[in-house]
């Protein structure tokens, strides 16, 4: 599982810095919408025992704010729902996606990652230029939809075309699914299958425990 840059600044209608500037309620609201279902698919992939790993941009607009990284600055960490775990991976990036100026594509794949799960802010920005660079780096990429968000419904649909439509056009992009530039998924349906392999890894522990006690 991959989020992006779901900090103070990007997701806080009240402390963020870009985030506050946006007053309109419905925007303010499918913000907040969207980090709760960051929140609730982030429970389920731990559960699940996937890869973690975030992202926080010091990227604002076409500043740079390298200020921001070593400072302890509340609107650049994530919020505190979203706050790692120790052991997983956490990078601080400059460009809009989040390989280009970070070492998580080596993270990842010292990890054995080949498939990615993606979600976060702001979809039309970091979240599409982050699935681009996976699929450069020949990762599978799948967003799920409702945990990604961005400041405009509009915005956020056309990324969403941008980064599904051309894989599934008849003949546009043989067997490129997920690489060209990604899956689209419900985050109930991703819910659920997280679920059930949580379940799974449950059993195969409980197996393995009985198994191991009989030798």
């Amino acid at each position: 599982l991959l989020l992006i840059d779901m900090q103070t600044d990007f997701v806080d209608s009240q402390n963020g810095r870009l985030c506050s500037q946006y007053e309109s309620k419905d925007v303010q609201d499918g913000i907040q919408q969207t980090t709760r279902n960051v929140e609730k698919l982030l429970r389920a992939a731990r559960k699940a025992g996937l890869t973690i790993a975030q992202s926080r941009s010091h990227r604002y607009g076409a500043t740079i704010r390298t200020d921001l990284l070593h400072a302890k600055d509340k609107g650049y960490d994530l919020i505190d729902s979203l706050q790692p775990l120790e052991g997983e991976i956490v990078v601080d990036k400059w460009t809009f996606g989040a390989f280009a100026s970070t070492n998580l594509e080596e993270e990842l794949r010292s990890r054995g990652v080949r498939k990615i799960l993606l979600g976060g802010v702001l979809t039309n920005v970091c979240v599409f230029a982050t699935a681009v660079q996976a699929v450069d780096r020949f990762f599978r990429v799948c967003l799920v939809d409702e945990a990604a968000g961005s400041f405009n419904p509009t915005w956020h649909t056309q990324a969403l075309k941008l980064i599904n439509e051309p894989q599934v056009l008849a003949g546009h992009a043989q067997c490129a699914t997920g690489l060209y530039f990604g899956e689209l998924a419900k985050l109930n349906n991703v819910v659920d299958i997280l679920e059930q392999m949580s379940k799974d890894n449950k059993t195969m522990e409980t197996k393995k425990e009985k198994k191991d006690e009989a030798e």
